[in-house]
């Protein structure tokens, strides 16, 4: 029913909406009810797939966990990612038949869809008054307490790039596909030309900080057949070729490798698996195509505390305010010592798991200085205290020390809204895939007398026991190893997670196929949004901002300047620096997006007057004399470091005694 005050404000069975819009609705000429009908046939052809993936199942069309991802076995999650599923096949259905616009079609599933899914049960109500931020994020923000929370949507900087503007995967704008990943690779990534290398270059603990923060604030999974052990397979076995149609899931986006690859021909690999992210909404609402963040979007080391309740209270001691560690003091563990699943995707590669290592480490540490502080504390006070204590600490350090400003020129420096959602934006963990170029071929242990171990980054996958046996030689060695700024690392676009024979995966491809997935806009277009300058209107254009090699590279392979990929394109604009900074201006431009609602976002931020319970300034400043020469030191065997932590050994760089780096000063919470 349609009722008209004005001509331009009417009401659509109830819901208020421009005319125009009402207009195009009524132009799908059967409104709820084709919107019904459609929508229910989408649902018993979702629900139809688990028969079809039982059978894939029978017939071995399955391949393990894929080495980065871990199953959710969350009903709940589950349920939303099928909604969001439904709702984005209806859209595109209705796309293609009708010519409706995404943001009518919208706002017609919010008018016609009577029941969406309800959360509300199983999550804990936050009390918004709380001293304490909540392990899902929900209620940070008052007025909006979804934002920023865990299993809601990633937001974007720019309109998502998609085909059909809903899920669809984006080709030319010359209407061919895109380049293949694996050739970009090949024909440019590895053919590009780099600068030399600054005098003076960052240490791995400088590069893998920014992974640790990044990791923090998104984990994104790829669709699953069901919550298993089973994942979806999108190549034959052997990975010799892609699956034909009628064996391939719907969820599937697998690389193809060409015949002629220099490396894979030689074991007839000529597919890649990959499996399209999981997408999602807001609780009760209709977004469409939108990928699901896991994590919550604040700096608040979800990655050691866990993203819901459930994942921390197996990994307390329920003694003392501390964690339960694992073996020689590691990481947390639950009773049967395995480790928090979000954590996962970091004990698979040990080289990840040093930051979070010295971050859980401190947790114990403050609580148990605080258990002798104020005796009359319970656990749960404790636990609290240190808790809210280690994340200022990480908050500290990562912006108001300004490491980010240090490492991408980007400044972060603003005070709370409720306006400014802190959701992590779709296209900034693409400019942490950029770190993978600076990551070195080996991983290096270093002893007290300077003696070096090295292992292939691809040997020290799933061998979380490296660490385990010899935390101090693993932290030593990232503090004294130089950043890769050469070569692409084979290991990188070859071996992580090889086989017996060798054969492993190609990250950057990877990550190249990724952002198509996500619908990440190119290279041109963020650029655009970023309103950075020199504008590209042409392939020569590139050549204000890339060396010219590196440019006719991308001519070979691109059909257009516009197509450029956001990845490769900021990739190439490092290459002008090789670490320093790290990224150039169009990474930076998310960058620093990101962060600034990271912390204008968070009302929990340590020095935000709006938080509820405010820290004092006598701790503020306690925090931020707690630097991370201190944390090194205080959560590790180490006798010396490096006077400027982020950067290796050097005349202008020398090593510093612990002893000037003492424990952080509890007495402001006395």
């Amino acid at each position: 029913m349609i009722v008209c005050r004005t001509l331009n404000n009417c009401y659509f069975i109830g819901r208020e909406m421009p005319l125009r819009m009402i207009k195009d609705i009524l132009h799908v000429q059967t409104g709820c009810s084709e919107f019904n009908s459609i929508l229910n046939h989408v649902k018993r052809l979702v629900e139809s797939e688990s028969s079809q993936n039982t059978f894939f199942e029978r017939i071995g069309i399955v391949t393990r966990s894929n080495l980065f991802r871990v199953d959710t076995c969350d009903e709940h999650v589950d349920a939303k990612v099928k909604n969001a599923k439904i709702l984005t096949i209806v859209a595109q259905i209705f796309n293609s038949e009708h010519k409706l616009p995404l943001k009518n079609f919208e706002a017609l599933a919010r008018v016609c869809v009577n029941e969406m899914p309800n959360d509300s049960s199983k999550r804990k109500k936050q009390n918004v008054n709380s001293k304490y931020r909540s392990i899902d994020g929900r209620g940070n923000n008052v007025k909006h307490p979804e934002w920023g929370a865990t299993d809601t949507p990633f937001s974007r900087y720019a309109s998502s790039n998609f085909e059909d503007g809903i899920y669809t995967i984006k080709k030319s704008v010359t209407g061919s596909e895109l380049p293949n990943a694996r050739q970009i690779v090949q024909e440019v990534m590895l053919k590009a030309v780099r600068s030399p290398p600054p005098a003076v270059q960052y240490n791995l603990m400088g590069l893998l900080i920014i992974v640790f923060a990044t990791h923090d604030l998104h984990y994104q999974v790829p669709m699953q057949m069901k919550c298993s052990d089973s994942g979806i397979r999108c190549c034959s076995k052997g990975n010799h070729h892609t699956l034909p149609a009628d064996l391939s899931h719907s969820a599937c986006l697998p690389i193809k490798i060409s015949d002629d690859d220099p490396f894979f021909k030689k074991a007839n690999i000529g597919c890649m698996n990959m499996v399209r992210s999981q997408i999602g909404s807001y609780h009760k609402g209709v977004e469409t195509g939108n990928t699901l963040n896991r994590a919550t979007a604040y700096l608040d080391l979800s990655l050691i505390y866990g993203n819901y309740e459930s994942e921390l209270k197996p990994i307390r001691l329920n003694k003392g305010g501390k964690l339960r560690m694992g073996k020689n003091n590691l990481l947390p563990v639950d009773a049967n010592g395995k480790y928090l699943p979000s954590m996962d995707r970091f004990v698979v590669t040990p080289i990840s798991s040093i930051w979070p290592v010295l971050f859980a480490r401190n947790h114990n540490h403050l609580a148990e200085r605080l258990a002798k502080l104020k005796p009359n504390w319970d656990d749960e006070t404790l636990f609290q205290e240190a808790r809210r204590i280690n994340i200022a600490n990480f908050q500290f350090n990562l912006i108001t020390a300004k490491s980010i400003e240090k490492v991408f020129n980007k400044v972060v420096d603003v005070s709370y809204s409720d306006e400014r959602n802190a959701a992590t934006l779709i296209e900034f963990p693409f400019t942490y895939r950029g770190g993978h170029y600076y990551v070195p071929s080996h991983m290096v242990f270093q002893d007290e007398n300077n003696v070096e171990t090295k292992y292939l980054q691809s040997d020290t996958i799933r061998k979380i026991e490296l660490l385990e046996n010899d935390f101090d030689a693993a932290l030593r060695g990232a503090i004294n190893q130089p950043v890769n700024v050469g070569e692409y690392s084979d290991e990188i676009i070859n071996r992580i997670g090889k086989n017996s024979d060798g054969y492993g995966m190609d990250l950057i491809s990877t990550d190249i196929q990724r952002g198509r997935d996500h619908g990440i806009p190119s290279f041109v277009q963020i650029r655009r949004e970023c309103k950075l300058t020199p504008e590209i209107n042409s392939f020569d254009d590139f050549n204000k901002i890339f060396n010219k090699a590196n440019v006719d590279l991308l001519k070979k392979v691109y059909k257009s300047y516009e197509d450029v990929d956001f990845y490769v394109g900021g990739l190439l604009e490092a290459f002008e620096s090789v670490g320093n900074p790290f990224a150039g201006p169009t990474f930076g431009c998310i960058i620093g997006a990101n962060y600034n609602n990271v912390m204008g976002g968070d009302r929990y931020f340590y020095t935000h007057p709006e938080n509820p319970h405010p820290f004092t300034k006598a701790q503020i400043d306690a925090v931020r004399s707690y630097q991370i020469p201190h944390i090194f030191c205080t959560n590790s065997g180490l006798n010396e470091t490096n006077k400027i932590w982020s950067y290796i050994n050097n005349p202008t760089n020398p090593k510093v005694d612990c002893k000037n780096y003492p424990p952080m000063d509890l007495s402001a919470w006395k």
